[in-house]
């Protein structure tokens, strides 16, 4: 069995921020993509996040894949955990340029071409990312974008990503 994990964020109905930690499990079997802790209505995630990897030139793996985002109990927006999704599912191959993995939030959407679309006008970054700092993490990826209105935090390294490829080695 393979294993990676990464973090991304989410907010409540009243509009609190969360991590959310994505943990993908890859195990002998069928090919299979199975998502963990999302509504059925988004889970048309799994079919853009599969294509947008194979798309940018990563083999999708074989076998039985497993996806679970937790807290399984809270809402989650693809908008804001798809590239967390992604990454963590590219990480198994150790294809990922991204030190300290595990203790990196990645927030935002990936298309089915690999690009990073930003993030959209109802999302407050910057509670995000006070979050994030909050919760001692020290490196935020997101759409490049939104640099803009991510700023300049003290303690939190932020990178600005427009492509699945700008994360491999």
């Amino acid at each position: 069995m393979k294993q990676s994990t990464t973090l991304s964020m989410g907010t409540t109905i009243a509009g609190n921020p969360y991590l959310i930690q994505a943990a993908e499990y890859i195990t002998p079997g069928l090919p299979y993509f199975a998502a963990i802790g999302i509504d059925d209505e988004d889970r048309h995630i799994r079919e853009r996040v599969q294509t947008a990897c194979e798309t940018t030139g990563y083999a999708w793996p074989e076998g039985r894949t497993t996806l679970a985002l937790m807290p399984t109990n809270q809402p989650k927006r693809p908008g804001l955990c798809a590239l967390a999704t992604a990454v963590c599912i590219m990480a198994t191959a150790g294809t990922i340029g991204i030190p300290d993995l595990e203790n990196t939030v990645i927030l935002g959407d990936v298309t089915a071409d690999g690009t990073i679309p930003p993030l959209g006008e109802d999302v407050d970054l910057t509670a995000l990312i006070e979050h994030a700092e909050a919760m001692h993490v020290h490196c935020v990826i997101l759409p490049a974008a939104d640099l803009a209105q991510a700023g300049r935090p003290d303690g939190v390294e932020i990178i600005g990503v427009e492509n699945l490829n700008d994360l491999t080695r």
